[in-house]
This record gives structure tokens, C-alpha cells and sequence, in this order.
């Protein structure tokens, strides 16, 4: 497992933490950090042993690592995003592409990949127009990218919206339908699928929105019972619950959606400042940004409540990547 952590320029840590996993899901460090600047968000090659991983900076990067059977990180190129604090990458299903959202760049990066995972050349990069009501929405803000079988979804904090993309051969990014509007001043942030739904955490109003599968609308909920101001960060699913970290409150609120609207079934403590969730199996692991931990917790398969198992001190994470399928 490997986790990024904002380095100097906005945290404590050091770059990229390998963790090794243990068949009780412990974790336990393994060597020294990878020096990245600052990486906000990691991803896996689809088939080959490569990590990818974005600085997030004033002129952003994203680099490519290859990593060894114990988990060791060497470098194997890098590319420039053409924007500003990038905060997301995706590679698709067949490893032909990468995709970075810039998130004060307002824009969406493609780069071409190598058959051995390398970056090759930026092949497109699309500006956002779009912008809202909130004093976080006076511009466009791309923060996830993702893959899809009917092609990419961007989701655009800035401009309470879902662009829906296809990537061409030529690796050009191309509306392939109207975007998906959300109330103004949601702030959606991440999203994800469970069932025939989507689920997506709006970050400015604290809530959970479900659409169909023809992105209609069929509701929203609060992310938190809690009274404290809540900024919702990842949104993560297994069967039929979906969970949620909730920054502010410092908790991950548990929904089950075997009815389609998220229904709340209860939230557990975390660190402070959750940024990131990883679900693997019956793990959930939880990055706490400012308290400066991860927690590894089970869960209850029967309720899909987790249960805090393990902490571990790693500072300023970021994003969790779980071991490669």
C-alpha cells in the first residue's frame, strides 16, 4: 500500500510512504519515503507494476514510478499538467491514457502512455468555463476524473457540474453529452457507484447526491448528523453501503443504499481532517490529513459499520493507494 503526503510547501511529510500489508490487514512501514513534492493524489498502472502520482503545486507535474516486488519506487518519468495544483489522476481501463485534473488551472490534462506505462506527450488539455455561487465557485474547479464503460466523468467543484467526456484515439478529450448540473453551491467533489446509482459528495453543502443512470436527480442528503460545519472529501462504496469523510466533524458517515437513496445507518470517529478512504475487502482505511495518521478499521459486513483497528503515524497524508489488484 502506498499513501502521498503533502510535503514542505503544505504539510509535514515526506512524499510517498510504502506500507506493508500484513493478512490480518496490518500495516507496517516499509523503508523511507519516496521524495515527491507534495502528492495529492496516487494511481495504479491497469497491468503493469507503475504508480502514478500528481504534485500538487503552482506548475504541476505528474510522475510515473515503477515499483518492485518489496514495494521500492523508482522513478520513470514525468510530465508537466499544464495547470495549477493538480489534484487528481486516472489511468484508463487499457493503460493508453492518463488523466490529471488541475484543480486552480481549471482544466483537464490527457497524456498518451507508453506500452511500458511512461508519460508520453500531453494530448490535449481542455479548459473549464463554468462557475457558481459559493466564494469557492468564482472559477472553474476540476477535482476527479474517472474512467467509465461509457467513457470519462469530471467532476468540477467550481462549477457544480459533471462533464461527461469520451477520449478519442488521438487522445483528445470530446463532450460526448450535456453535463450533469447540480444544485448551485454543492461543490461536488468525488463520486462514486453502487448498484445502478451514482453517488456524489458535495463538498459546499455537506451532502450526498444520488442519480440514476441517466443522471436524473433522485435526491440529496446530508454527508453528517453532526452540527459542525462539514466539508465532505472522499466518497467510497462496497456492496450496499457507501461511506463518507467528513472533514470538520472529523467522521466517516455509513449509508446504506440498497433502496437507491442513501439512507444513514451511523458514523465513527476519525482523525482530524479525513482527506481520503480506501475500501479493500472488510478495510477501510482512512487518511487524517492534520492529525497526521492513518487508521486501518474492519467492517461489520452485516451493518457496514467500520471499527477503528490500527493506527499508524504517517504525516500529512494525502491520498491512500491500496496493494495492486
Amino acid at each position: 500500500m502506498f499513501v502521498g503526503c503533502y510535503t514542505a510547501d503544505r504539510g509535514d511529510g515526506r512524499g510517498i510512504v510504502a506500507l506493508r500489508v500484513d493478512a490480518d490487514g496490518t500495516l507496517t512501514p516499509q523503508g523511507e519515503p519516496t521524495p515527491v513534492v507534495s502528492p495529492s493524489f496516487l494511481a495504479w498502472h491497469p497491468t503493469l507494476p507503475v504508480l502514478y502520482a500528481v504534485s500538487e503545486t503552482e506548475e504541476s507535474e505528474v510522475t510515473a514510478w515503477t515499483v518492485s516486488a518489496e514495494g521500492g519506487l523508482a522513478r520513470h518519468g514525468h510530465a508537466e499538467t499544464g495547470g495549477a495544483d493538480a489534484c487528481h489522476v486516472a489511468v484508463d481501463p487499457d493503460g493508453r491514457f492518463l488523466l490529471v485534473t488541475n484543480y486552480s488551472g481549471g482544466s483537464l490534462a490527457v497524456h498518451r502512455l507508453g506500452e511500458d506505462g511512461g508519460i508520453l506527450a500531453l494530448s490535449d488539455l481542455v479548459p473549464h468555463k463554468r462557475h457558481s455561487i459559493s466564494q469557492r465557485q468564482t472559477s472553474p474547479h476540476p477535482h476527479m476524473a474517472k474512467f467509465t464503460p461509457d467513457g470519462v466523468l469530471v467532476v468540477d467543484l467550481g462549477g457544480d457540474v459533471i462533464y461527461r467526456y469520451r477520449v478519442d484515439a488521438d487522445g483528445r478529450a470530446i463532450q460526448s453529452a450535456a453535463p450533469v448540473e447540480l444544485p448551485p453551491g454543492t461543490g461536488p467533489r468525488h463520486l462514486t457507484r453502487a448498484g445502478e446509482c451514482w453517488y456524489v459528495a458535495g463538498e459546499l453543502d455537506a451532502s450526498v447526491a444520488c442519480f440514476d443512470e441517466q443522471w436524473r436527480l433522485l435526491g440529496k442528503v446530508p454527508s453528517t448528523r453532526s452540527a459542525e460545519p462539514a466539508f465532505p472529501s472522499e466518497i467510497a462504496a462496497s456492496g450496499d453501503f457507501v461511506y463518507v469523510a467528513n472533514r470538520g466533524p472529523d467522521t466517516v458517515a455509513v449509508f446504506n443504499v440498497e433502496g437507491g437513496l442513501p439512507d444513514y445507518v451511523a458514523e465513527v470517529p476519525t482523525g482530524e481532517w479525513p482527506r481520503h478512504l480506501a475500501i479493500v475487502g472488510d478495510r477501510l482505511y482512512v487518511a487524517s490529513e492534520r492529525s497526521h495518521e492513518l487508521a486501518m478499521m474492519t467492517v461489520d459486513p452485516a451493518t457496514g459499520i467500520p471499527k477503528a483497528h490500527q493506527v499508524l503515524a504517517v504525516p500529512s497524508p494525502t491520498c491512500v493507494l491500496p496493494p495492486k489488484p
